[in-house]
């Protein structure tokens, strides 16, 4: 049963690290990008008076709801119990899900925080550690202690894929 366990980590924390490969890659063209962009997008945002904000928020909640919804289809990929079923099951779910990431990554970076810095940061987090997108919005928003082996299970995992994308996580004390 551990070998198993340890197989569905290694391929979601594989998908989560080509998915960092490929943003680190494509942060060569992105970083300068966003230097304009922001600057731009902020002017607009501004004469605008703040109304371009809620187009720009509805595209990132069709991205979030995307990210949830596939880091969703991979964790309940196990129902099929065969572990040479869930992993074939799991390339076109990858094949899908790390193109999906990365493109919602440059929408988040090249869209203006406009001074919401910790709300962008949860936004590429969000994307950074696909398919444990799930996992760190349930975790993100917990306030209470782990009280199943299963939660101490996933949080693990997250924070292996925390590890990969190069974000720390409070520790599990500071919940009260």
């Amino acid at each position: 049963m551990e070998r198993l366990a340890w197989g569905k980590v290694r391929g979601a924390l594989l998908a989560c690290r080509i998915l960092n490969v490929l943003v680190t890659l494509l942060a060569w063209v992105t970083v300068p990008l966003q230097l304009v962009t922001t600057f731009v997008g902020g002017c607009l945002v501004g004469c605008t008076f703040g109304l371009l904000l809620i187009p720009l928020s509805l595209i990132w909640m069709v991205f979030l709801g995307l990210l949830l919804a596939t880091s969703w289809v991979w964790d309940r990929v196990e129902v099929l119990r065969v572990p040479a079923l869930v992993a074939v099951v799991r390339i076109p779910i990858a094949i899908v899900g790390i193109p999906l990431a990365l493109v919602a990554e440059i929408y988040v970076s090249l869209v203006p925080s406009m001074g919401e810095f910790e709300g962008r940061k949860e936004k590429l987090v969000t994307c950074w550690v696909w398919p444990f997108s799930l996992d760190y919005w349930r975790f993100s928003l917990r306030t209470k202690p782990l009280e199943t082996p299963e939660d101490e299970r996933r949080y693990d995992q997250l924070v292996r894929a925390l590890a990969i994308a190069g974000v720390r996580i409070p520790p599990r004390t500071d919940w009260v």
